[in-house]
Formats: structure tokens, C-alpha cells, sequence
């Protein structure tokens, strides 16, 4: 049995984890943790000297680790520490502090990407830029300085137009994004108007990445005008511009695990290298010859489709595995891709938290490692091609479906299958796609023909996609975050040891860390054959005869523990329909959540999650409502933004409840301030506790987490056309009755998040509801997905507004029993003729919406 040299996978992982840790933390941490790794350094080198002037070399047999880790250690840490110095220093930190309105000038890194649409159908779009310089007003003068790191632009339209490579000019407002990111600020591009743009192109790209980018347009065109699934795919598995996939491809590539074929990576570099060495060895170039050929080649396909991690990692590795060929070894692929992450995270640590990178590298490990055992155990019952075919997707998915989890809270039960099926159709997809965008340009009736044939593949990859994406159960409902992974992982490796036999794990794991410097050597098998052959091939059956019941059992019991896991934490719809009951329970909520309503009674409180523990909460319910509780049972710990939209006590009651449970970013209120002395009360709660706030204005607008922006938001209602009053002035006139009737001043608010849009309409009452209406109209508004429905269900509803939104589901906040008699029929009638359905605290208590497959569930306890 060949032993795999995984000499350097614990110095790489080793490497690896500190740059997970240390890239979240501030410089100064990071040249903490450099002091310490040098104070190791000379502590290991001080005693090894010791050791040979006294004539006793070391006999750890780690020794050679030891040092190995501490240098990849001390690499990795310098690393960190630079790139966070270089981000603390000049002016920028203390303008992105500020939120300060600067213009920023750098280089784009990126194609732009879609984002969610905002409720009036503006689409918005990513890009990033490795900025040079800032220009702000500080104390009214003008400074510019230097600036570190990657800045990501949040837009509109004008961001499609700015080519790959060029250099820009953009005028915007900072925003912080979470420690840890790649990119070190995030930039809102202030609205281009016909006179003046907020973008402006000072220099075009350089000669090479400007030829490039013809390339990539020149091929868009062609593509463009094939059929609908190859207008996305072929330009996606070729270049990785997915810019024209059909979102449902999209969403089935995704439930069937197939999306590395469009997200550019190891396959992609392999078949390409294949054939380049194919057509080298055709017209007889020696070895070194055919290593510089698709050398060159694998470099022009790292510059047509950008260096995006992945790319990056399958780029390096591929360099590697040429020098071993022009050196005339063998590649070994663990420590070419253990020598990979560690040149990629010295060259940008922040690569250490990126899941493309995370699951290239997984991915890669797990074909290395896992493919020839499982084809040997697959091979017991099937024919050593078929056991081979399988193995390698099985492989994939098993090394990487932990950290697919976090991505996505659910697990795939066809990816092997379907990526078995369309494996194949992937390398006539790639060589043609490829070879079509080099003749778009110059040849485009080429080109054409070219991505018409690859077309053909693609055609057989979307049928595989779509078929098993509309399979029963095609995908299974999984915990998330980190507990949701390490379960998976735990599985895993149960199912992985119950199929294998412990004997046979514990000798190749005592084998390997015998390698590695870290063990004894483990004792040789009878006869001199390897475990593998006493298990497997021995003529005597004793050791698999004593396995075989313990094996069975351990199958058992893993699948068992992994549908009850999944039966009490995810709550699958199947099973709640199974059951007569409902998708979750206070007990184990989604992780996936999007929009909660919390049971507080007569009041309202209601959360959008913006990312693990995190919120965007509208209202916090009457005091002894029970916001607390909900937050607890929700996970909620931090809060984006809090949106008070009146001053009632049943909406703002509750807020100390808030300030003490969670942490607070900022706080937007409505600026009428009636009654007086609620509204003194929330300015002197809020500023004792240091949270920044200030009064809702129309039009204003955000995205939140700031790093993420995967939930934004929009006011479209406050104050109900009156000026905005400073909510300070509360605090000496306790007795002001504001502006106008405290319901109709309620700040509407819009919020899109990944699935759904969402309309909250405060205490709205009939004329206010009607003025929303008609600014709505105005705006080219269309329907949502989502409505809290205004004043718990009162029955001062506006018909016309109901029929405008027509939801797909209706949010009502009201106590059981209350006397107010909320909601009325009326008003639940009204939303029920729009064909909405009705979603209420006071016979569900507190519910989750979760969107799977398209479809927006319940979780709680309606009866």
C-alpha cells in the first residue's frame, strides 16, 4: 500500500487556522502573535544547539515538524500582521469611522456582480476595487492619502459599465465591514446623475488584461445568442462569467451540487493542461517542452478568467506539477497542495476565510486521499470502472459537505449521481468553450459553431441539474453554522470508520503519523502484507468475521443519530406533513431564517436576520413583552440597525430589554415625537447607552451587515409628510406633542433580503396608508413577498394599498385576547382576497419565514 507524504499537512493546517484567527483581529495582535512565534523560533534553535554541543542530538522524532510548523507559522504571521499594519495606517481609518463621504481612486479586481433587486426593481451590483488613494473633507480642508487593501462598491448600473483592469474614480460613502474580510472598507456609490457621474474612468486597462477583456465581451456576444440554458453555461464553464445563467439552472446547479462546473478551478485547469500536453506530445515536443507549453497556456486561462481564489489555488498547484514534470519527478499532489496554501496565504492571508478557497482545497484533498480507498472499498461489490467513477465525486462531496453547510443549511442526497452524469459532458464544454472565446474576436462564425457544440455538452449537464433538482427530497434541511458542519463531519467520519473497520483506520493513522515524525512504527501485519490486503484480500475471513456485526451496528446507530438530529434541528417540511405537525419549533429554529415575528403581546418586534446572531429589528414591543426571551431563542446577539417607527409603548417599550440582550450598531426613530415624554424617555435611554441614532428621513437608505449586504433597506414613510424634528428636543419639552398623529408619522420601512421583500407599515393608519400608496405609484413600484400588516390588523385598512402590495404573506402583530379586538375580520379579510396568507403572533405566538426550493415555509407553532 502506498503511503501518501503528508509531511506538510500539519505545518499548512497549522498555517492555516492562525491565518483564520489572526485576520480578525487588530494589528497590534497580529505583531503580538509574530513576538511570540520568533520567541518559539529561538527557544526550539537555542535548545537544539544546547543539545549538539553536549553531543545529544534531539531524539524527538518531531523535531523536524516542530520547526517545520513554527516556520510556516512565522510566514504566515508576518503576513497578517503587514497587511492589517498597512490597513491601520493613513487616513482612511479614521474617515470609514466616521462613515465620511470621500472619493476613492483604485483599480478594479473584479467583474461586477448582481445583487438583490430593491423594492422598486433596481438592481444593484458589487465590484471591487484595490484602491491607491482617498480624498476627503477633514475640518473643511481637503486631504487625500494613501490607502491599503481592496474596497468593495456597492451601485447601481453605471458599475457594468467599468472594464476589468481599469483605473477609476469613485465618489461614495464609507462603510466598516466585519473584521477578517478581504476587502478592507465598503464604498455606497452615491446615484450618477445626468450631469455628473459618481464613477469616472481615468485610465483604461493595460494592453494584455484590454485584450482579455475583448475576449470575454467578444464571446459574451456569441454566447448570447444561444439557446437558454447554454447562454449561461457555456460562457460560465469557459471564462466563469455567469452573468446569463437562467436563475432556476442557477438554483439547480446549486441543489444538486454541480456549480463548481461554472466557478472555475482544478477541473477547469486539468482538462486544459490535458489537452495541452495531448497536442504537445502530437507534434513530439520533449518533456520540458510540452511543461513550458502548458505553462503558458495555463497562464493566459488564469488571466481570461481572473484570478479569483480557486483560480489562484488550481493556478499554483498547476505550476508545481509542471516543475515536477520539467525536473523529471513524480508530482505528489499533498505536498504540492500543502506548499499551495501556504504560498497563497503568506502572499494574502484573508484568502484563509474564503469558502471558494476553503472547498478548492477540501475538494482537492479529498480526490488525493479518498478516491483510491473508496474505489478499493467500492470494488467488493462493483467493477473496478464503475468503482472508480464513483469514488471521485464521492470523494469531492464527502470532504467537502461540511463546509458546504455553512454555506447552504442543507445536504444534497443526489450530488453523486448527478455529478457522476455530467463529469463527462464538462471537458468537451471546457475545450470548446475556451477554444470559442480565443476565436470570438477575430472569428466569430467560429466562435459560434464552437459554442453551439459546447452547447451540446451543456445541454446534458442542465438535464442532469434540473432532473434531480425536481427528485423527491433533493435536498435535506441541515443545521447550520458551525455546530450544523462539525455534525456533518462527526457523521462522516462514523459512516467513513464503519465502512472501513477501526483495525484497518487506526493502522493507517498510526502509519501516517509514523511518517510524519509523531509516532512509533505500527506493527507489520502477518506475513508481511499490508492491512489492506488482511482485510480485504487475506484467503482468512477472522478479522473481517470479528468486524463485520460491530460495523453494522455503528452503520446503525450513525444513520439513527443523523435523522433524529435533523428531525429535531431542521424539521424538514416532508416530515411535519409526515407528522401532521409543522416545520420547526421554538425549541430548534432554522438556521436559515429571513424574516421572525416575536410574540410580545399587544405590540410589535420584528427581526430580518442579517447574518449569524445578527438583525435588522423593526420595533421592540411593550415593556414585559417578552422581546428578550425572543432574541434568546432566535440566537439574535448583535443588531444592525433598530428602527423605532413610532413612540408608543407597545413599539418602543421594551427597549431597555433590547439595549441590555443584544449589541446595538445605530438606531433610526421616527421624527414625530408624540407623546412627548415616550419620546424624552428613548433619547435618554439611547444616549446612556452610548448607541448612535438619529431620525428617519425619506429616501434613506442602507445595507446591512456591513460587510455582506445581503439585506438592505429603504425609508419610504416618516412623519407623514411633516419636517423632520430633532428628537433632542424631547429631552427639555417633555410635554411636545410633536408634529402630527403619532401613527401616520410611523416610519415605513423596505427591506430586501436574499429571498424575499418586505414591507413594514407600522401604526399606518387609513391616510396614511393612502398618501404611501400614491408616493409608491409614483415611484414605479410593483408588489412584495412580504407586509406587516399596519396597527395589528385594525381595521382602518387601506383597500388600494392591500391590492397594490398583494403579498404573498401577511405579518400580524397583536396580543391573544386583547381588547381592541385585533386583528378584525375586515382587515383579514381585505389581505385573504389578495390571495395572501394571513401569519399571526396570536395563534402562532413567534414564527420564522424560511424560503427552500422557491417556497416561503412557516416555522413556529401555528395550530
Amino acid at each position: 500500500m502506498r503511503v501518501l507524504d503528508l509531511r506538510l499537512a500539519p505545518a499548512a493546517a497549522t498555517g492555516w487556522i492562525a491565518a483564520i484567527v489572526l485576520v480578525g483581529q487588530p494589528a497590534s495582535t497580529a505583531r503580538w502573535a509574530v513576538l511570540v512565534v520568533l520567541g518559539l523560533c529561538a527557544g526550539c534553535s537555542a535548545g537544539l544547539v544546547a543539545a549538539v554541543r553536549h553531543g545529544q542530538p534531539t531524539r524527538f522524532r518531531g523535531a523536524g515538524q516542530v520547526a517545520l510548523t513554527i516556520g510556516v507559522l512565522t510566514c504566515v504571521s508576518v503576513a497578517v500582521a503587514g497587511q492589517l499594519t498597512a490597513r491601520e495606517q493613513g487616513i482612511m481609518p479614521s474617515l470609514l469611522a466616521r462613515g465620511a463621504h470621500v472619493e476613492l481612486a483604485g483599480a478594479v479586481v473584479s467583474e461586477p456582480h448582481a445583487m438583490a433587486t430593491g423594492l422598486g426593481g433596481e438592481q444593484r451590483f458589487r465590484l471591487t476595487v484595490r484602491a491607491a488613494s482617498v480624498t476627503a473633507t477633514v475640518d473643511a480642508t481637503p486631504t487625500r492619502g494613501p490607502v491599503h487593501g481592496d474596497v468593495l462598491l456597492i451601485g447601481g448600473a453605471e458599475l457594468l459599465d467599468v472594464p476589468y483592469g481599469s483605473t477609476v474614480m469613485v465618489d461614495g460613502r464609507l462603510r466598516p465591514v466585519d473584521p477578517g474580510s478581504a476587502t478592507s472598507a465598503m464604498l455606497l456609490v452615491d446615484t450618477s446623475t445626468a450631469g455628473s457621474s459618481a464613477v469616472t474612468v481615468t485610465s483604461p486597462p493595460g494592453p494584455v488584461i484590454g485584450q482579455v477583456n475583448a475576449i470575454r465581451a467578444a464571446f459574451m456576444e456569441v454566447c448570447a445568442r444561444l439557446p437558454d440554458q447554454a447562454r449561461g453555461l457555456v460562457p460560465g464553464i469557459a471564462i466563469g462569467d455567469t452573468s446569463m445563467l437562467d436563475p432556476d439552472l442557477d438554483q439547480a446547479l446549486v441543489t444538486t451540487s454541480l456549480t463548481h462546473m461554472t466557478a472555475v478551478s482544478g477541473s477547469h485547469f486539468a482538462i486544459i493542461a490535458a489537452a495541452t500536453f495531448w497536442l504537445c506530445a502530437l507534434i513530439r515536443l520533449p518533456r520540458w517542452g510540452r511543461a513550458v507549453g502548458a505553462a503558458l497556456v495555463l497562464t493566459g486561462f488564469v488571466l481570461l478568467v481572473h484570478p479569483e481564489p480557486s483560480v489562484l489555488r488550481a493556478g499554483v498547484m498547476g505550476a508545481l506539477a509542471l516543475l515536477a514534470v520539467l525536473l523529471g519527478r513524480t508530482a505528489q499532489a499533498i505536498p504540492a497542495l500543502c506548499t499551495t496554501v501556504v504560498v497563497l496565504l503568506v502572499i494574502d492571508p484573508f484568502l484563509a476565510r474564503s469558502f471558494g478557497f476553503a472547498l478548492s482545497v477540501l475538494a482537492t484533498a479529498g480526490l488525493v486521499v479518498g478516491v483510491a480507498p473508496i474505489t478499493r472499498a467500492l470494488e467488493r461489490w462493483l467493477p473496478s470502472w464503475l468503482a472508480l467513477a464513483l469514488a471521485v465525486p464521492l470523494a469531492a462531496q464527502l470532504a467537502c459537505a461540511p463546509v458546504i453547510v455553512l454555506l447552504d443549511p442543507s445536504v444534497s442526497l443526489y450530488s453523486v449521481p448527478a455529478n457522476l452524469l455530467a463529469a463527462p459532458a464538462l471537458v468537451s464544454a471546457t475545450v470548446l468553450g475556451v477554444l470559442g472565446a480565443l476565436c470570438a474576436p477575430w472569428w466569430p462564425a467560429a466562435a459560434w459553431l464552437l459554442a453551439q457544440v459546447a452547447g451540446w455538452s451543456t445541454w446534458w449537464i442542465a438535464e442532469v441539474a434540473t432532473t434531480f433538482a425536481a427528485a423527491p427530497a433533493a435536498r435535506l434541511p441541515w443545521p447550520g453554522g458551525g455546530g450544523g458542519a462539525l455534525l456533518l463531519a462527526v457523521l462522516t467520519l462514523a459512516a467513513i470508520a464503519a465502512a472501513a473497520g477501526w483495525p484497518a483506520i487506526i493502522w493507517e493513522l498510526r502509519t501516517r503519523l509514523f511518517v510524519l515524525g509523531l509516532a512509533r512504527s505500527p506493527s507489520v501485519p502477518r506475513r508481511g502484507r499490508t492491512l489492506h490486503d488482511v482485510m480485504v484480500r487475506s484467503d482468512s475471513a477472522v478479522l473481517r468475521a470479528a468486524w463485520a456485526p460491530v460495523r453494522v451496528a455503528v452503520i446503525v446507530l450513525a444513520v439513527v443519530v443523523a435523522a433524529a438530529v435533523v428531525a429535531f434541528f431542521a424539521r424538514p417540511p416532508w416530515l411535519a406533513e409526515l407528522a401532521g405537525g409543522n416545520p420547526a419549533g421554538p425549541a430548534g429554529w432554522p438556521a436559515d431564517w429571513e424574516v421572525a415575528m416575536c410574540d410580545v403581546g399587544q405590540g410589535d418586534a420584528m427581526l430580518v436576520r442579517t447574518g449569524p446572531g445578527r438583525a435588522l429589528m423593526v420595533d421592540v414591543g411593550p415593556a414585559g413583552g417578552g422581546v428578550g426571551r425572543c432574541l434568546a431563542e432566535l440566537g439574535i446577539t448583535d443588531l444592525d440597525l433598530l428602527v423605532l417607527t413610532h413612540f408608543h409603548a407597545d413599539h418602543v417599550g421594551a427597549l431597555d430589554e433590547v439595549l441590555a440582550a443584544t449589541r446595538v450598531e445605530s438606531v433610526l426613530v421616527s421624527p414625530v415625537l408624540d407623546p412627548g415624554e415616550q419620546a424624552a424617555a428613548v433619547a435618554a435611554e439611547l444616549d446612556d447607552a452610548g448607541v448612535e441614532w438619529s431620525t428617519a428621513q425619506v429616501g434613506a437608505s442602507g445595507e446591512v451587515p456591513a460587510g455582506g449586504a445581503e439585506v438592505a433597506w429603504q425609508v419610504l414613510a416618516a412623519g407623514g409628510g411633516s419636517s423632520v424634528v430633532k428628537i433632542a428636543a424631547a429631552k427639555t419639552a417633555a410635554d411636545d406633542t410633536g408634529t402630527g398623529g403619532a401613527n401616520d408619522g410611523s416610519v415605513v420601512l423596505a427591506i430586501t433580503t436574499e429571498h424575499l421583500s418586505v414591507m413594514a407599515l407600522g401604526d399606518l393608519e387609513s391616510a396614511g396608508q393612502a398618501e404611501l400608496l400614491a408616493t409608491l405609484k409614483a415611484a414605479g413600484a410593483g408588489e412584495v413577498d412580504v407586509v406587516k400588516m399596519a396597527h395589528h390588523g385594525s381595521r382602518t385598512q387601506d383597500a388600494g394599498l392591500a391590492r397594490f402590495l398583494s403579498p404573498e404573506v401577511t405579518l400580524v402583530s397583536s396580543g391573544a385576547g386583547n381588547t381592541y379586538g385585533h386583528p378584525t375580520q375586515s382587515a383579514l379579510d381585505l389581505y385573504r382576497s389578495t390571495g395572501s396568507a394571513i401569519v399571526r403572533t396570536d395563534t402562532c405566538s413567534t414564527f420564522a419565514l424560511v424560503v427552500r426550493d422557491g417556497q416561503t415555509l412557516v416555522a413556529g407553532t401555528c395550530p
